[in-house]
């Protein structure tokens, strides 16, 4: 038994209960909810299909559960992640978990990356490793959450898509009252956040091995602080989908 497996499901049922309002960043899709394991017909026909998978991800999905509660917005259950296999820089690739914005921690299926943890956002060019395994990349995140720490955005703040509309939004409603780019501030920043009323935002995958181009997503966890050191309330994103 795996340190990732063993007391796994204790574990995750103690952070659920530090957190019944689900406002942990993913809570709210992954809910605390660990999927029923994979039988074993259905994982010997998926690594007839791709091939042996990474040991600690087999050994997970087939013991404790097959997707839900994970990292960020939770992981993908295996036959999912089959279906979405891609060709990655070091090799072939299954996405294992929704970063959000479309990003994707994938787990590597070949050559010498095999069974490492990579993030695929080739939106803003960055592919790249982080995380030596899916077991250290969800224990990781586990560890964040019992010491109430965030766990690492892996995408620089400001870069992507939403950071740029709401730039460019902020811009217009400086030029409309007549103020210096970049000088918004106090009540008139609150008032023009304000107009942006439930679903005024939404966030479109772009380049994602997750999702087609321009399907709803839930934020990163970049564009997620942004929108909360703004005041900007979770439901001005509309209809994202996590995972």
């Amino acid at each position: 038994m795996s340190e990732l497996n063993a007391n796994l499901r204790e574990t995750l049922a103690a952070l659920a209960a530090g957190d019944r309002r689900l406002m942990r960043f993913g809570a709210a899709h992954h809910r605390y909810e660990l999927a029923p394991p994979i039988t074993e017909a259905a994982l010997v026909t998926i690594e007839r299909a791709l091939g042996p998978l990474p040991d600690d991800l087999r050994e997970l999905a087939s013991t404790a559960g097959d997707g839900g509660v994970g990292p960020y917005h939770g992981w993908l259950p295996l036959a999912r992640a089959a279906e979405l296999v891609y060709a990655a820089r070091p090799g072939r690739a299954i996405p294992v978990s929704h970063l959000g914005c479309g990003y994707a921690a994938s787990v590597i299926l070949d050559g010498d990356a095999h069974g490492q943890i990579w993030l695929d956002a080739r939106a803003l060019g960055i592919v790249t490793p982080i995380a030596p395994s899916f077991a250290a990349f969800y224990l990781h995140w586990i560890d964040c959450l019992a010491h109430d720490r965030l766990p690492e955005a892996h995408v620089p703040p400001g870069v992507c898509a939403l950071a740029h509309a709401l730039g460019s939004y902020l811009g217009l409603c400086e030029q409309r009252l007549g103020l210096e780019p970049g000088t918004i501030t106090g009540e008139p920043l609150r008032a023009a956040l304000a107009e942006l009323g439930p679903g005024a935002i939404a966030i479109g995958a772009e380049q994602s091995p997750l999702y087609p181009d321009g399907t709803h997503v839930a934020p990163c966890l970049a564009c997620a602080t942004l929108l909360e050191n703004l005041g900007i309330p979770p439901a001005t994103v509309s209809g994202p989908r996590a995972g």
